[in-house]
């Protein structure tokens, strides 16, 4: 095998160890706003059970679920992301492997089958990765659907009170 050979084989790993960094760089980065967001749900239980005698006890009853809610689904959204980056980090491992073993391929021809072998496996993590990638993107609406049906709960509770309380005053008045 003559070195430019060599070379035009061991660049194919590479190009897959670069679609593998920016699909973990995409990954790292909605973890790290999923986290933040867990972060600020619960700094927002937390005021919420300090100041727990200032509200209502079935609005604040909802809150307090309609978070731990949340709290549950993101943390399984994270998960999933945080398997999705395990395959995409072994993927870019195998693909190094592989690059490395192509190198050796010149000294000791057996270590090709390893080289392509360790391209395989490289290859099948890279798409259980985006496997899980996509997921946690199925998942992504979740939490905005979960929150628009507390709110608008939240709105027909308010409603309800509000058209009640008008009926009361007319009631006084007459």
């Amino acid at each position: 095998m003559d070195t430019s050979h060599l070379l035009s084989v061991s660049v194919t790993p590479v190009v897959l160890i670069s679609a593998c960094g920016l699909v973990t760089l995409a990954l790292y980065n909605r973890l790290g706003t999923i986290l933040a967001r867990i972060r600020a749900f619960h700094q927002q239980k937390i005021e919420l059970l300090k100041n727990l005698h200032e509200h209502e006890v079935v609005e604040q009853q909802m809150l307090l679920d309609m978070l731990d809610s949340q709290i549950v689904g993101i943390t399984v959204k994270a998960r999933v992301i945080q398997k999705g980056l395990y395959c995409l980090l072994a993927a870019i491992a195998a693909f190094l492997l592989c690059s490395l073993c192509v190198g050796v391929t010149e000294l000791h021809e057996w270590v090709g089958l390893v080289a392509l072998a360790m391209f395989f496996l490289g290859l099948s993590l890279f798409l259980v990765g985006l496997g899980w990638a996509m997921w946690e993107l199925k998942l992504s609406l979740s939490p905005l659907e979960e929150e628009s049906t507390y709110l608008k709960t939240l709105a027909a509770l308010y409603r309800a009170k509000s058209h009640g309380g008008n009926r009361l005053k007319v009631a006084e008045s007459a």
